[in-house]
């Protein structure tokens, strides 16, 4: 071959990676509409769903976000559950809270903006992910773009973050950090500014959403090497930008929770390898990453905890843990393979690769260890890194029988058939995040051997003998019970359960039973609030009023903002007619629950058994006019 035939092949090579220019704006393109609507479509069966899990943390427990607009500013500058414990900071997300105090000022302790909202975000997403793939891999690979954004938006294992409101952070920290990506490439091919702060903006704002949103700061670069090579000089420096905010924000994150490194004790419940080390918490990681992949392959059993003790801890010599490792170093060599390749499909498998480890690195627990085990909400954004391979080589066999990817290739069928599968799982499995009732009786059954799932389980089984009366209360009072002991067989030490087996114990009225279970929940956690307080009642209602005071002390000592304790121990102060001191307990609870309706009658007695009902009167005006408010009408 002489060597002018040598460059016009070369040349002609080339021409396989992907152009900077995307699609032609002149004609219309209606796939990321359509790819849109079909997103929103598979979750509108969650529109109606309720608060689910961490929904009452993060939104109806939390008395910050409740204030609504007023209480933005204490959201900026607190950690992301200070509304609803006063438990160690470790999380520090803003964003997402500033939208949930917004909308429950709009609809007070209304669910339905919370799931509308996801849903219409989630439909964003794969509207900008379509955009950005083909203007990432130009006009020629357009069908291969709908083949990879169909796959992410099908998937079911999206099911547990776009069905449950608290995991806006997720959503944000994507759909941000996609724009932010997207406005890199336009600012690459261009040189043009505005692109450049665009894409400094919702990376920064993606930060605030979720801190795994710093993952971004690998991939950015690491894009416009891989896929635009000729644009690299030209970039490198701007990219230093990015350094910017990541510092801001860990700075801020750091002034408020006080830490920016690895989470320093996680209990065993929450992360079952979590107290292992060596071999056992490497080869447990391991092994998580395997479970991980395998839901990505085969999403037919979904579920919302696979802890302590439902996985065992596992060597690095178990064959499923050497299985993993392969499957990592194969991906690794292909990955080496692809680096100088010209091929853009082939480059594109790697980069999902890539992808794929870059944002699950914080996850995988390998790098630092994360307060879970499992989660399906971490394959949120690395999901799209396993659409990407599996999309690239569906697209890569179509071609390879040399017919066009539409119904006369057998592999269109199969990729439909795929997409199909994945719809069907999707809305089969929202209903389970209707609540978190609904979702603990159901994954149950997929994760029986886990303490939290039965934990979870009998709190719910007991809340729903609330409604009932009887002998019919008493036996969902006992079903809640057999979940609490069938957790604490699990995990003995489980403070938790044996504290709300007391409560039950006591409203099946076994006091005795009710304050075993009690003094066994403060053995193993001593920073137990409500266990001291539901203490306090048995002791008041002993007329003990020495240890009724002691343990609501104890309660408000380890939860400096719990209004029962403030309500029970001013309760306290008044029948040993300390008045003045029942009165500074009742407002000090007001101050958390200004229209508490019983802190406000409690108050305006106090001040009547004072000898000064002209001082309470206000106080029972306001629980009179509440109370008029909230009657059925």
């Amino acid at each position: 071959m002489t060597r002018k035939k040598q460059v016009r092949k070369t040349k002609k090579k080339k021409q396989t990676i992907a152009p900077a220019q995307s699609i032609p704006t002149q004609k219309r393109d209606w796939r990321p509409w359509l790819l849109a609507l079909l997103a929103f479509l598979l979750y509108a069966n969650t529109l109606g769903h309720d608060y689910c899990l961490d929904d009452f943390s993060v939104i109806k427990d939390n008395f910050v976000v409740k204030q609504g607009v007023k209480g933005i500013p204490t959201l900026l500058k607190t950690h992301y559950r200070y509304g609803y414990w006063t438990s160690k900071a470790t999380l520090y997300r803003p964003l997402t809270l500033v939208m949930f105090a917004i909308e429950w000022q709009l609809a007070p302790d209304n669910p339905f903006p919370g799931h509308l909202l996801n849903v219409l975000f989630y439909a964003l997403t794969i509207w900008l992910l379509y955009h950005f793939l083909t203007s990432l891999i130009g006009k020629t690979y357009a069908p291969l773009a709908l083949v990879i954004t169909a796959l992410y938006a099908f998937h079911p294992v999206h099911t547990e973050v776009v069905a449950n409101i608290k995991s806006r952070d997720e959503i944000m920290a994507f759909l941000l950090g996609l724009a932010g990506l997207h406005a890199l490439i336009k600012y690459a091919g261009s040189q043009k500014t505005k692109y450049l702060l665009a894409a400094l903006l919702t990376y920064t704002l993606a930060l605030f959403a979720k801190e795994s949103a710093v993952t971004w700061l690998a991939i950015y670069p690491l894009t416009i090497f891989w896929f635009r090579r000729t644009d690299w000089t030209r970039v490198r420096l701007p990219l230093l930008a990015f350094l910017a905010p990541t510092l801001i924000f860990l700075m801020i994150r750091k002034s408020i929770i006080g830490s920016v490194g690895d989470v320093a004790s996680v209990s065993v419940l929450d992360n079952f390898f979590a107290q292992t080390h060596g071999g056992e918490y490497y080869g447990s990681a391991l092994y998580m990453v395997g479970r991980y992949l395998w839901v990505l392959l085969f999403p037919a059993r979904l579920v919302s905890d696979l802890g302590f003790n439902q996985i065992p801890v596992h060597h690095l010599g178990h064959p499923a843990v050497l299985a993993v490792i392969a499957v990592i170093l194969g991906a690794a060599y292909w990955i080496y393979r692809m680096i100088n390749k010209q091929n853009m499909l082939w480059r594109l498998s790697a980069y999902g690769l890539l992808f794929f480890a870059i944002s699950f690195s914080i996850y995988s627990n390998l790098i630092v260890k994360i307060g879970s085990s499992y989660g399906e909400r971490f394959l949120y954004m690395p999901s799209l890194g396993f659409a990407i391979v599996l999309g690239t080589l569906i697209y890569a066999i179509a071609r390879k029988m040399k017919k066009p990817f539409d119904a006369s290739n057998p592999v269109f069928w199969l990729w439909t058939a795929i997409l199909a599968a994945y719809a069907v799982r999707t809305v089969t499995r929202n209903p389970a995040w209707y609540d978190s009732a609904t979702l603990y009786a159901t994954d149950i059954v997929q994760s029986p051997r886990s303490a939290k799932l039965n934990y979870h389980h009998g709190l719910e089984t007991g809340k729903k003998g609330k409604n009932l009366s009887g002998e019919a209360r008493n036996l969902q009072y006992k079903k809640a019970i057999s979940f609490f002991q069938k957790a604490i067989e699990i995990y003995p030490k489980y403070s938790d359960a044996y504290g709300l087996m007391g409560l039950y114990y006591y409203r099946l009225g076994d006091k005795e039973k009710a304050m075993q279970a009690y003094e066994k929940a403060i053995q193993y956690n001593l920073n137990s609030p409500n266990v001291y307080s539901n203490m306090g009642i048995i002791y008041f209602e002993r007329r003990d009023f020495a240890n009724a005071e002691r343990v609501y002390k104890l309660a408000l000592k380890y939860n400096p903002r719990f209004v029962d304790a403030y309500r029970n121990l001013g309760a306290v102060y008044a029948m040993t007619g300390r008045f003045d001191q029942a009165i500074e307990q009742f407002k000090k609870g007001l101050q958390y629950d200004p229209d508490n309706i019983t802190l406000l009658k409690y108050l305006a007695s106090a001040y009547r058994d004072k000898g000064q009902p002209q001082r309470g009167a206000p106080y029972l005006q306001k629980a009179a006019r509440l109370e008029r408010r909230q009657a059925p009408k």
